[in-house]
C-alpha cells in the first residue's frame, strides 16, 4: 500500500479543489489580479402551477388559444384571452416542465399572462391593455447608497422593456425622492426581478486612502487622473486646478499648502481633482454609472483618496502609487559665483603757463584761459612781511614800547610785469582690482527646479508731480510728490534643475542671469526737478542645457567677459597737431575695465535614505 506524505497530500487537496470550485474563483485563487463577473438571470418565474409535472407534446400549425387552454386545463385554472391573442405554434416537447412548455408557447407566439385568483389573462405583449392589468401591486423597495431615479431608470429600460413573460411589458418603476425609495407598480411575479437588481447595483461605493511619503498628494492624484485614468473613460474636470492651489514643486517628505485663497490652514480640507465616467456603450441598453470614480487628495493629511469604481480600479491606482511614489535622489550642490573687476587708467597732462605785460595764457589738460594783465593769468603769491616799530609816545605822553608786528599780502612773481613762460608735465598710471564672492550652498531634489536668488532692489524710475498748485508769475509752485519705481533684477540669478541618474551622475539645466548698472536717464520734469527717467541694466545671461557632471567633480562656467575702453586727448589747436612736439601739447586720459563672471558648481549626491545633510556639509 503506498503511503503519501504530505506534500503529496497538500498536492492532491489542491487539484481536486481546482477542478471542483467554479472557474472563476479558481482563477482567483491561484491570480491575485483575476476579478470574478458578477451573472444574474432576468428571467421570470413563470408558475402555472405548483405541480410541475412533465409532459411530452407534439403539435403542428396548431391554433395558440387552444394550446393555451390545454395548459389550463393541466393546471386546473380557467382562462381568459384579450382579442390581441391569435397565431398558430408548432413545437416538440418531450419530457418538459409544464410551468416550461407554458413559458415556452407565450414567447413564441409573443404573449404574457397576468394571474387573477384562479384565472389566466393571456395578452399580447404589445398591446396598450398591458397597463391595467399589470399594475396589481404597489411594490416598495428602499435603496441606501445610490440614486433610486438611476435605478428606476435601469429597471424601466433594461428589465421592464424587455418584456418578458411573467414580467410586466411597460415602465414599471417610479421614485420617491424624499426617501430615496424605488416604487414598482406591477404584478408580484416584478419583485424578485427587481430585488435581484437593486441587490446587484445598490452597493456601498468602495473607498481607499493611499499615503504618499515622496511626493505631494497634489502632484500624485495629478499623475492619477492625468496618465492613468483616461485609458478608462472620460476623466472630468481639471486636474492643474487642483494643483495650482497646492504647493509648487515636490520636496522628498514635503507638505502641501493650503488651498489659495485661505490665509489660514484648515486640518483635513481636501481637494477633487478629477472624476471618471466611463463611456455608455452604443446599444439599446441603459449605462449605470452613479458610481463613477473619483479621485481627490488631503494636502494636510498627505493622502489620495479614490471613492466609487471597482475593485479593479483600485488595485490598478493601488500598483500605480506604489510604483511611482518613490523616493527621488538628491544632492548637495556647492555652488561659488565669482566676478574679477580690473581697473586701469594712464593720464598724461601738460600744464602751461605765458605771461606777458599786455596779456596771459593758460592751459592745463583739462582747461585753457586768457586775457589782460591781471586777469586770469596773473601770476601772484602769498607773502608775509615783518616790521619793527621803534618806541614812542602817544598823544597823551604814553609810553610805547617796542612792537615787531607782520603783514601778510600778494605779490607778484620777481620780475614784477615781465614776460615769462612755465610748463609742467604729468604722468600718472592707477590700477586698480576687486573680488566679489557669493558662495551658496543647497539641497536639490531630483527633477524639481531651484533658484539662487542674489539680487538687490534699486529705483529704476522716479515721477514728480504736483499734489497741490497755485500758478505765479514766476510759475508753478505747490506741493510735490515722487513717486519711485523699484526694480528687483539687478545682481545674480541662477536657476537649475537636476537629473540625478543612478549611475553618479548630475545633469543640469543652468541658466545664470546677472545684471549690473550701466547707466542712468534722466530728464526735467514738470515740477522744475530733474527726474530719473530709467535705469539701463548690463545683462549676462547664459541658458545651458543637459550639462553632465560626476558625482564630486566641478563645473566652471567662464567667458562671461564685459570690457569697456575708453580715451579722451585734449590739446592745444594747432600745436597739440604738430608731429613730435605736439605730445608737449596735449594731454591724454586713457581707461580701461575689464569684469569677469566665474560660476564653479559641484555636487555631491547623496545616496542613503537617511542621510542628513549635515553629514556632507
Amino acid at each position: 500500500m503506498m503511503k503519501y506524505n504530505h506534500k503529496q497530500r497538500l498536492l492532491s487537496a489542491a487539484l481536486l479543489f481546482a477542478f471542483t470550485v467554479p472557474g472563476c474563483l479558481a482563477d482567483a485563487v491561484y491570480n491575485a489580479e483575476a476579478y470574478c463577473s458578477s451573472v444574474m438571470d432576468l428571467s421570470s418565474n413563470v408558475k402555472l402551477t405548483d405541480k410541475n409535472n412533465n409532459i411530452t407534446l407534439s403539435l403542428r400549425d396548431s391554433d395558440v388559444q387552444q394550446v393555451l387552454r390545454m395548459f389550463a386545463d393541466k393546471a386546473g385554472m380557467n382562462i381568459v384571452f384579450h382579442s390581441s391573442v391569435s397565431g398558430k405554434v408548432t413545437l416538440d416537447l418531450v419530457n418538459t416542465p409544464i410551468n416550461d412548455a407554458f413559458k415556452l408557447v407565450l414567447d413564441i407566439a409573443g404573449l404574457n399572462y397576468y394571474k387573477q385568483n384562479n384565472t389566466l389573462v393571456i395578452i399580447a405583449k404589445g398591446d396598450s391593455d398591458n397597463a391595467s392589468f399589470s399594475k396589481q401591486e404597489m411594490m416598495v423597495f428602499p435603496i441606501k447608497y445610490v440614486s433610486a431615479s438611476r435605478i428606476a431608470e435601469f429597471l424601466n429600460s433594461n428589465v421592464f422593456a424587455m418584456q418578458k413573460v411573467g414580467l410586466s411589458s411597460v415602465e414599471a418603476a417610479t421614485v420617491n425622492t424624499a426617501t430615496n425609495e424605488v416604487i414598482v407598480f406591477g404584478m408580484p411575479s416584478d419583485a424578485k426581478i427587481v430585488e435581484k437588481v437593486i441587490a446587484q447595483l445598490d452597493r456601498e461605493p468602495l473607498s481607499k486612502t493611499f499615503v504618499v511619503n515622496h511626493t505631494t498628494p497634489a502632484e500624485m492624484a495629478n499623475m492619477i487622473c492625468n496618465f492613468l485614468l483616461p485609458s478608462r473613460g472620460t476623466v472630468n474636470g481639471s486636474s492643474s486646478s487642483g494643483s495650482s492651489r497646492s504647493s509648487s514643486g515636490s520636496a522628498t517628505g514635503g507638505a502641501a499648502s493650503t488651498a489659495s485663497g485661505s490665509g489660514d490652514i484648515k486640518l483635513g480640507e481636501g481637494v477633487v481633482a478629477c472624476s471618471v465616467a466611463p463611456a455608455a456603450p452604443k446599444s439599446s441598453a441603459s449605462s449605470f454609472d452613479v458610481q463613477n470614480l473619483a479621485v481627490s487628495y488631503f494636502p494636510q493629511r498627505g493622502t489620495v483618496t479614490l471613492m466609487g469604481g471597482s475593485e479593479a480600479q483600485m488595485a490598478m491606482v493601488e500598483k500605480f502609487v506604489k510604483e511611482n511614489d518613490i523616493k527621488q535622489p538628491q544632492a548637495y550642490l556647492e555652488v561659488s559665483i565669482v566676478e574679477l573687476n580690473e581697473q586701469g587708467s594712464k593720464e598724461f597732462t601738460n600744464d602751461w603757463a605765458i605771461q606777458s605785460k599786455a596779456w596771459n595764457f593758460h592751459f592745463n589738460g583739462t582747461s585753457s584761459s586768457g586775457g589782460r594783465e591781471g586777469g586770469v593769468g596773473q601770476r601772484v603769491y602769498d607773502v608775509t612781511e615783518h616790521y619793527w616799530i621803534e618806541p614812542s609816545y602817544d598823544e597823551n605822553g604814553n609810553f610805547l614800547p617796542p612792537q615787531y608786528i607782520a603783514v601778510t599780502g600778494k605779490k607778484p612773481y620777481p620780475g614784477g610785469n615781465s614776460s615769462y613762460l612755465s610748463w609742467q608735465m604729468n604722468y600718472l598710471i592707477e590700477n586698480s582690482k576687486a573680488r566679489v564672492l557669493a558662495n551658496p550652498k543647497l539641497l536639490i531634489t531630483n527633477g524639481q527646479e531651484s533658484v539662487i536668488d542674489l539680487t538687490q532692489d534699486y529705483v529704476e524710475k522716479v515721477t514728480s508731480e504736483f499734489l497741490s498748485s497755485t500758478g505765479t508769475g514766476m510759475g508753478a509752485i505747490g506741493t510735490v510728490q515722487r513717486t519711485y519705481t523699484i526694480g528687483e533684477d539687478k545682481g545674480i540669478k541662477v536657476k537649475l534643475t537636476p537629473f540625478i541618474s543612478p549611475e553618479g551622475y548630475v545633469t543640469l539645466n543652468i541658466s545664470p542671469e546677472y545684471a549690473t548698472e550701466a547707466g542712468q536717464v534722466t530728464t526735467k520734469s514738470l515740477t522744475g526737478t530733474s527726474d530719473l527717467q530709467a535705469t539701463l541694466l548690463s545683462r549676462r545671461n547664459l541658458d545651458l542645457k543637459n550639462i553632465r557632471i560626476k558625482d564630486g567633480e566641478t563645473l566652471v562656467i567662464g567667458g562671461m567677459i564685459q570690457e569697456e575702453d575708453s580715451k579722451v586727448v585734449r590739446k592745444i589747436p594747432i600745436l597739440g597737431d604738430l608731429p613730435v612736439v605736439g605730445t608737449v601739447f596735449r594731454s591724454t586720459t586713457s581707461r580701461k575695465t575689464k569684469s569677469e563672471l566665474v560660476i564653479m558648481i559641484t555636487p555631491r549626491i547623496i545616496n542613503d535614505g537617511d542621510g542628513a545633510v549635515a553629514d556632507n556639509l
